[in-house]
C-alpha cells in the first residue's frame, strides 16, 4: 500500500526506476578496477551513498516491502567503505580533498541519522551499526550524534560537550536528554516542529520531480532506540510509523 498520498504510484515508479539507473551507472565509475583517479572515485562513492538514501526514501513512500531494503543497506556499507579506501589512496598532498566529504555538516548529519534510522529499525545488527559509525567517524564532534552512537553500541566513543547544529537539532537533542517520562511529549514536539526546521521545503507544490515524500527519519531512530511510547503521535503525517513498527517475519 502506498505510504505517501501526494503523488501517485506512476510518479514513484518513475522516480525509483530513475534512481536505480543512476546508481547502476555510478557503480561502473567507482569500481576498484575503473580507470578514474582516486579522487573521482571517492566523490562518486560518496554520491552512491546519497543516491541509495534517496532510493530508500522513494521506495518507502511508494509502499515497498521493508524487508527488501536490507540488501540496499548492505550495498551502502560497501559504497562508504569504497569512499574511505579511495580517500586513503589519495597522495599526501591531496589528502585535504577528503575533508569536505567526511567532516560533519548539518546536511551530512541528517543523512547519517537517516541511514541509521533505516538500519536500526530494520534490525541490521550491532556489527553493522558499528561499521557504519566507524566509517562516518567524527567522534566527539556533536553530542547528539555521539549519544545516539553510544546507545547503538559504540560505548567507548568520546562525547562532545555540546551539539553543533542547535537551530536544527536542539529539539531532538532534548528528546535524547529527556527522562523516559518526558520523551513522548518531547518527541511529539520535535515531530510537530520538523517541517519548519527543515526549512518548509514545499516540494509538493513544485512542478518538478524533487518531491519524494515528507518523513522525519531521525525521530524514527530515536523513538525505536530509546523505546519511546509513540501512541500520541503515531498517526502524524510525517512519522514513518511503518518503519518504526516493522517486525521481521
Amino acid at each position: 500500500m502506498q505510504r505517501d498520498s501526494l503523488r501517485d504510484i506512476d510518479y514513484y515508479n518513475d522516480r525509483v526506476n530513475f534512481r536505480v539507473k543512476v546508481i547502476e551507472k555510478k557503480i561502473q565509475k567507482v569500481q576498484p578496477d575503473s580507470q578514474f583517479e582516486a579522487e573521482v572515485k571517492m566523490k562518486g562513492s560518496f554520491r552512491l551513498v546519497s543516491d541509495s538514501l534517496y532510493l530508500l526514501h522513494q521506495k518507502y513512500s511508494r509502499g515497498d516491502d521493508l524487508s527488501e531494503f536490507k540488501p540496499l543497506l548492505l550495498n551502502m556499507l560497501t559504497y562508504r567503505q569504497w569512499q574511505k579506501d579511495y580517500a586513503d589512496a589519495l597522495p599526501d598532498k591531496e589528502q585535504v580533498e577528503r575533508i569536505g566529504w567526511e567532516e560533519i555538516r548539518e546536511d551530512y548529519l541528517e543523512d547519517h541519522l537517516k541511514w541509521l534510522s533505516f538500519a536500526f529499525c530494520l534490525n541490521m545488527d550491532k556489527e553493522y551499526y558499528l561499521k557504519v559509525l566507524s566509517l562516518i567517524g567524527n567522534q566527539g564532534q556533536d553530542a547528539l550524534f555521539d549519544k545516539i552512537a553510544i546507545t547503538l553500541g559504540d560505548t567507548n566513543r568520546e562525547i562532545a560537550a555540546d551539539t553543533l547544529f542547535k537551530k536544527r537539532f536542539d529539539k531532538l537533542y532534548k528528546v535524547v536528554e529527556g527522562s523516559p517520562e518526558q520523551r513522548p511529549a518531547l518527541a511529539k514536539a520535535y515531530l510537530e516542529a520538523w517541517y519548519v526546521l527543515e526549512g518548509s521545503p514545499d516540494y509538493h507544490l513544485m512542478d518538478t520531480d524533487a518531491y519524494i515524500g515528507y518523513w522525519c527519519w531521525e525521530i524514527a531512530l530515536v523513538v525505536k532506540l530509546f523505546n519511546i511510547d509513540d501512541s500520541s503521535f503515531i498517526d502524524h503525517p510525517y512519522y514513518p510509523k511503518d518503519l518504526v513498527h516493522w517486525q521481521e517475519n
